[in-house]
């Protein structure tokens, strides 16, 4: 078997229909629905537009938690989109329909499953996009970085492939805006490196020298004579993973979510560390940007959905509707107004919530006047982590059941929203007419 061929073994399930075999109407017991109202209207499930593995017949997992299942969507230009998700040891490229169309699961564009390792995050460079290329990023439990091509399948690249640069999980793959080449990849050992896809990695362990440092991070390059990958290495905090990274849709500063409960906002291209905000309590698990840039919603172990304002440099509000760890975060751009905003986050407690922030919200609250007291959580109490009585309380617009699994992924899109649960389904939304 060749190098390329050690991390994936061709010979794979072999596609086939699946029947639907899950009760999703009102009247389930386990309360699953299948429609929830907003003010615009219903939101339906599409139960045709369903995606998951060709073959349900699969395997047992033995000794681990399955990695999180993920969704990556790449629009073409004239050829509609393409989605990408996970489940255990597998990963499936296919043509994504919407509401449009059935989904047809015996025709994969692409479908591999991995030996030794799993895949545990995915990126589609959206910015070079072609109706003939589209290169795609997937991560591994082991720590080693795979770029495939769907559509031309001799483009198959390793990246840590020796694991000399890091051994640990990558938990998430970002391509820097308006690059054919840099991306980020991020891990559990509290650190984050830019690699250009052009470039090798080496046969030895990097050796670093210092190239810039603030508060709580420092950055470092490669000590080679010839450039080689990682161009930087960015360490954060005392070393907690690091579990999500977002780039503004402005392209120029990086929001990044760890461990160790903080989001850490950066301008990109200067390194400069612009602001900061914790949990309650807890890591932080998922983040995401409004469209016009000035706004970041995360959410985390506290069970809590919080907003943070780029403008105020502080944290204007916080939302309580999830039971349990909130598992990704999105805006909803195509239903933000000048006064309004919304943003959605589904959870381990099976639940979606749809959020509404109005313009108000984002005035500077009146200061109280307190006297100094020492925190042990440091940072509660001040403009990074108000306390719960110090901070607007957001109510929820829907809160609704509606998976059997924990859900790990929300993406919003024109006329549909994108979610998906644990046990390996993608379900598309119908959004109201």
């Amino acid at each position: 078997m060749s190098r390329q061929d050690s991390l994936c073994s061709q010979s794979l399930l072999e596609a086939g229909d699946r029947s639907l075999d899950r009760s999703m109407s009102s009247s389930d017991p386990g309360e699953i629905k299948t429609q929830f109202a907003t003010r615009e209207g219903a939101y339906r499930l599409m139960t045709l537009s369903e995606y998951s593995r060709p073959n349900r017949v699969g395997y047992q997992q033995q000794g681990q938690t399955p990695p999180q299942v993920r969704v990556s969507l790449a629009v073409l230009p004239d050829q509609g989109e393409r989605i990408c998700f996970n489940h255990g040891r597998e990963l499936y490229v296919y043509v994504y329909k919407g509401i449009k169309k059935a989904a047809d699961l015996s025709k994969p564009l692409e479908k591999k499953i991995y030996k030794g390792t799993n895949p545990t995050c995915h990126d589609f460079n959206s910015f070079s996009a072609t109706n003939e290329s589209l290169s795609l990023l997937i991560g591994f439990s082991t720590g080693q970085i795979q770029l495939i091509d769907p559509f031309k399948k001799e483009v198959n690249k390793l990246f840590n492939e020796e694991r000399l640069i890091d051994k640990s999980r990558v938990t998430c793959l970002r391509w820097v805006p308006g690059s054919k080449s840099l991306f980020l990849s991020a891990h559990t050992s509290g650190q984050l490196y830019v690699y250009n896809e052009e470039l090798p990695c080496g046969s030895t362990v990097p050796h670093y020298q210092p190239f810039k440092a603030g508060e709580g991070f420092s950055i470092s390059t490669c000590k080679t004579k010839s450039t080689r990958n990682p161009l930087f290495r960015w360490f954060l905090g005392t070393g907690a993973a690091i579990n999500e990274l977002a780039f503004s849709p402005d392209g120029g500063k990086l929001a990044v979510v760890s461990q160790d409960g903080l989001l850490r906002i950066f301008q990109y291209d200067s390194m400069d560390l612009l602001g900061t905000a914790r949990s309650y309590f807890g890591g932080l698990l998922c983040v995401g940007w409004s469209s016009d840039s000035r706004l970041i919603v995360v959410g985390g172990e506290d069970d809590l959905v919080t907003v943070f304002s780029m403008e105020e440099k502080r944290v204007i509000a916080r939302g309580h509707g999830h039971r349990s760890w909130v598992a990704a975060v999105a805006f909803d751009w195509y239903l933000e107004t000048e006064v309004c905003y919304r943003f959605g986050s589904v959870g381990h407690d099976t639940q979606i919530c749809l959020w509404e922030l109005p313009e108000e919200t984002l005035t500077p609250p009146k200061q109280r006047v307190t006297k100094k007291r020492v925190d042990p959580l440091q940072l509660v109490g001040t403009p990074a982590c108000p306390r719960i009585d110090e901070c607007p309380t957001l109510d929820t617009l829907v809160c609704k059941k509606v998976a059997h699994e924990r859900l790990t992924s929300l993406i919003f899109r024109p006329d549909c929203v994108i979610t998906a649960c644990q046990d390996g389904y993608v379900y598309t939304w119908a959004r109201p007419h």
